[in-house]
């Protein structure tokens, strides 16, 4: 179903204060006022802010879900692939504060944390769907798993941001194109593309 214009509104004023402030600290009526409309139009569209947090959520995963499958679908090699993902991982984190993360991710009592790590879970097996797509093309290897390399994509964003890598390789950029390129072809000799 086509979203209509206002609740449009009211999804991305959600999300760009949800991701500054969290959850708790953000009021409907601070939602409304950045996204320009009444409180009856927010009713007309979410019974609460749980609500508004979820379908905010579920926006931003199924926006993630196309665009990983637009990477795997750019006719490019298995490295750049590999660039791209974590990229696109490292943007998706972009803006998202401590307090978004100890409400959505953190806290046991707003309920959040459960709805997300279900729609994690759901998120998780369509991308290894698709990985496994790509591996039956002959995109990546046919005996990788990908779970673990989701499993390492977690662990590799706080490393893209670690000042002493930004400081040997100049750029978050630039650390992230070295761990898709050993990722991809590990330490062996001439595997990678000459620069």
């Amino acid at each position: 179903m086509a979203l209509k214009p206002r609740q449009k509104l009211l999804l991305a004023a959600a999300r760009e204060l949800f991701w500054k402030f969290g959850f708790r600290k953000v009021s409907v009526e601070d939602i409304c006022n950045q996204a320009g409309v009444s409180r009856m139009t927010f009713y007309k569209y979410y019974n609460d802010k749980f609500a508004l947090a979820k379908a905010t959520y579920d926006m931003e995963v199924e926006k993630g879900m196309r665009e990983f499958e637009d990477v795997l679908n750019t006719p490019v090699d298995s490295a750049e692939k590999m660039e791209m993902i974590l990229k696109l991982k490292a943007e998706s984190l972009n803006g998202i504060s401590q307090e978004f993360v100890r409400d959505f991710y953190a806290d046991e009592k707003l309920g959040l944390k459960e709805y997300i790590e279900q729609r994690t879970i759901d998120y998780w097996k369509s991308i290894i769907k698709l990985f496994q797509f790509a591996q039956e093309k002959g995109d990546f290897r046919r005996d990788f798993n990908p779970e673990l390399l989701l499993f390492l994509s977690k662990q590799i964003i706080t490393t893209i941001h670690d000042p002493y890598l930004i400081g040997l390789f100049g750029s978050s950029k630039a650390v992230i194109m070295e761990i898709a390129r050993l990722l991809t072809y590990g330490i062996a000799p001439n595997q990678t593309k000459s620069e």
